[in-house]
């Protein structure tokens, strides 16, 4: 009795996975893996600049926002912003450090 009649399976050969294995690796990416693209670095200035954020997570795009330079009433405003887009947009947000944050579109997980 060998391994493969433990789990009920026929042993494969090395042409057949060799075929699996271009077949898996071939593909078009998917819109859910074009999503988990390249991550913009963020360092705002004032409040204004929470447009170009916001773009680049409609675009799919993870964030990662630099907040320590601002005043406080700026990064509770900022972040007031940002958690309500990536709420619509479905994503979600992490505390990377103390003001610095993460956030990413719907369809890339973070863990």
């Amino acid at each position: 009795m060998g391994v493969f009649d433990l789990f009920g399976r026929e042993p494969k050969n090395k042409e057949n996975r060799r075929e699996r294995f271009v077949s898996a690796t071939a593909h078009e990416p998917t819109s859910t893996e074009q999503k988990g693209g390249p991550v913009g670095v963020f360092f705002p200035t004032s409040y204004e600049e929470v447009a170009k954020v916001i773009d680049a997570l409609r675009e799919g795009k993870n964030a990662i926002v630099h907040l320590e330079k601002l005043k406080q009433e700026t990064i509770i405003s900022i972040l007031n912003m940002l958690s309500g887009a990536i709420y619509a947009l479905g994503g979600g947000m992490y505390e990377m450090e103390k003001n610095i944050y993460m956030f990413s579109p719907t369809g890339v997980e973070i863990r």
